[in-house]
């Protein structure tokens, strides 16, 4: 009985281990599922919830989003979203990390991580 046992054990905890779903495939898409996904999840730790789903705009690695959000006591608040894909996972970046400096020109600063194409809208919207 104890040979069965410990001959079958390892199984057991190899399928438990690999009960991992092959079948869903992660997106990275800058789309509005998968950027709303991500919102979500962010948003899910202070019980807030997106009620409208505004804009996006994508560049590259780079997705701006704005959305409507809603807090457990139905306080209601717009708010703006900057992601950089990195690997599989869109990361949320604080505009005043990567946006650079402020400057008058439009263009935005040489020192950037923002796409110029999105630094205006994301980095000047604050």
């Amino acid at each position: 009985m104890i040979k069965v046992f410990a001959w079958c054990a390892p199984l057991v905890f190899l399928g438990a281990c690999s009960s991992g779903s092959v079948d869903q495939p992660i997106s990275t898409a800058c789309d509005q599922p998968t950027i709303e996904t991500t919102i979500d999840m962010f948003l899910h730790e202070s019980e807030m919830h997106i009620t409208s789903f505004e804009s996006l705009k994508c560049s590259g690695d780079w997705a701006y989003a704005k959305a409507a959000v809603m807090d457990a006591q139905g306080a209601a608040t717009k708010e703006t979203y900057l992601f950089q894909r990195t690997g599989l996972n869109w990361v949320l970046k604080a505009p005043e990390t990567v946006c650079g400096s402020a400057t008058s020109d439009v263009s935005g600063p040489v020192e950037s991580e923002v796409p110029q194409d999105l630094w205006q809208e994301a980095c000047l919207a604050a």
